[in-house]
């Protein structure tokens, strides 16, 4: 069995990764309890505060659903101000084939810590803090296939 796939990177999907990681941990739990606060002082204040009040509490549910948001896609886009080159995965029995740049690399299963399946996104983990991230789009009809393929791969190289 063999997944192949020839893409580039956009700037939307770091961005993807980047807003599910965030909203994975604690800081994203934080996040909605900052939002979740910010509407209840809107709703329950807004009547008798002051303009500076309301501004306030505008910018800090903006902060949170807007601001936050920008600046991630904006940090995901100087990562990739360079462009990103096209990018070749082949995933097979003996391991995941990269070719980018006119540069082959052969990774091993042992070399794969994990493969993540989030609603958009697959993102498959390499050892020393690589990673690729399949969009939906590139995935098309395999997405299932090669998620429990590349899982069964890293669970038997174990």
């Amino acid at each position: 069995m063999q997944f192949d796939y020839k893409y580039r990177v956009r700037v939307s999907d770091l961005w993807q990764a980047s807003m599910y990681y965030a909203y994975s941990s604690y800081m994203g739990i934080v996040n909605v309890v900052c939002i979740i606060a910010a509407i209840v002082l809107i709703v329950s204040r807004w009547k008798g505060a002051s303009d500076i009040l309301r501004t306030f509490m505008v910018v800090f549910l903006l902060l949170f659903t807007v601001i936050q948001p920008v600046l991630i896609y904006l940090r995901a886009g100087a990562s990739l101000k360079g462009g990103c080159p096209l990018l070749e995965l082949t995933f097979s029995q003996a391991g995941v084939t990269v070719i980018s740049d006119g540069q082959k690399q052969f990774i091993k299963w042992q070399e794969v810590l994990s493969i993540v399946k989030k609603p958009t996104i697959l993102v498959v983990y390499i050892k020393g803090g690589a990673g690729y991230i399949l969009r939906n789009s590139v995935l098309k009809d395999t997405r299932n296939g090669l998620y429990d393929f590349v899982f069964r791969m890293i669970k038997e190289s174990k």
